[in-house]
């Protein structure tokens, strides 16, 4: 607990179960929690937020649904608060539905209503792994983003002890990203854009028996889904241009302004991935998230759709396979399912896509070598 008097929340759906916290006074602070725009979002939800936004101002928004409720003040925020020289911070904050990885998402704010930044807290291995690792490329990518592209600023990283009776936690603490009303791309974000993200840590042209990625999969539970023997034995000698991938690289993860889009969720990026990854990856979640159980459609697209954007790749070849892109591709997506079911997420809305991507990467894998 931290100091200070309670401050009434509005908290959403309501207190058996929390996803919001969304503080009532001052009501500046109230309508600026609420103004978060992506470039996915349509007009009738900006138009939802929008009058979210007024009737905040106007002190009426409880009457929207949730229950209101007395907190004592969050200690963590106050520890936050300090380090960054802004004692009078308010904070909302973001828990999202049950999973055992959930991570709160605190949107700090002075009392005036102006955003300081957004506080990751991980709170188990997995979500400490995710939160660091996001900091870690952030400052990674700091400086040198490409041009049409930027992501937020690490301002605080941290291991807290926020009670005796807990274990600690991870914080990292980004600057406030630029969004408007108006933030929208109307076209995804261009195949050079994405391509020059990925090459900023390029690890060169190697073949996929000897990419680390491969190594690092034969130690995880992965290793039990996939026959990679089989996947090395059919590819091995293909040669993979690599380098960075943003991991998430989706219309809901960015806002785009003057034709800069602002690029957050940095939890799941890496190197060593073929290059082209990303936007696979933004073919694949578009059509998967178009509708519920859309797993199937969304794989059939990105295995359709990824010769055409290899071959739209500007420079030297990528690869001397795209079968080769493609397979290590799904290997990568169902062992990020593999992790994420293990922590307790498992969308039903989603489809069954981990039992989707094992049998369609073991028939790719059986068939007549090319």
């Amino acid at each position: 607990m931290g100091t200070g008097r309670p401050r009434r929340y509005l908290v959403r759906p309501g207190r058996s179960d929390p996803q919001l916290l969304l503080p009532l006074s001052p009501t500046a602070v109230t309508s600026a929690s609420l103004r978060r725009y992506h470039d996915d979002r349509s007009l009738p939800e900006r138009l939802t937020g929008l009058g979210g936004q007024i009737l905040a101002r106007s002190g009426l928004v409880k009457r929207t649904g949730g229950d209101v409720m007395s907190l004592e003040p969050f200690g963590l925020v106050e520890t936050i608060a300090a380090k960054l020289g802004e004692p009078e911070l308010v904070a909302t904050v973001s828990l999202g539905p049950r999973r055992r990885n959930r991570k709160p998402v605190v949107q700090l704010l002075r009392p005036d209503g102006t955003t300081v930044g957004f506080a990751k807290i991980g709170w188990s291995p997995f979500t400490r792994e995710l939160v660091s690792n996001e900091a870690r490329w952030l400052r990674a990518v700091d400086g040198r983003m490409p041009a049409g592209l930027v992501a937020p600023a690490v301002l605080h990283q941290a291991t807290v002890q926020p009670d005796s009776a807990v274990d600690p936690v991870d914080v990292v603490v980004t600057a406030p990203i630029r969004t408007s009303f108006f933030s929208h791309r109307r076209d995804p974000i261009p195949i050079e854009t994405i391509v020059a993200l990925s090459r900023l840590e390029s690890g060169g042209h190697r073949e996929l028996a000897g990419l680390p990625l491969v190594a690092d999969w034969r130690r995880t539970a992965l290793a039990e889904l996939v026959d990679l023997d089989a996947l090395v034995q059919r590819h091995g000698g293909t040669t993979v241009e690599t380098g960075l991938w943003h991991g998430d690289l989706t219309p809901w993860n960015s806002a785009t302004s003057a034709g800069v889009s602002s690029v957050w969720d940095w939890e799941f990026a890496g190197d060593g991935r073929p290059v082209g990854f990303d936007a696979m990856h933004l073919a694949f979640e578009q059509v998967r998230r178009a509708q519920p159980n859309n797993e199937a459609a969304a794989i059939k697209a990105v295995i359709e759709k990824t010769p055409d954007i290899l071959r739209s790749i500007p420079g030297p070849q990528v690869t001397s396979s795209v079968d080769a892109v493609i397979d290590l591709y799904l290997a990568e997506l169902l062992a990020r399912e593999t992790r994420l079911a293990g922590e307790g997420w498992r969308p039903e809305h989603l489809g069954p896509l981990d039992q989707r991507l094992r049998d369609t990467l073991a028939d790719r894998l059986m068939r007549p070598g090319p």
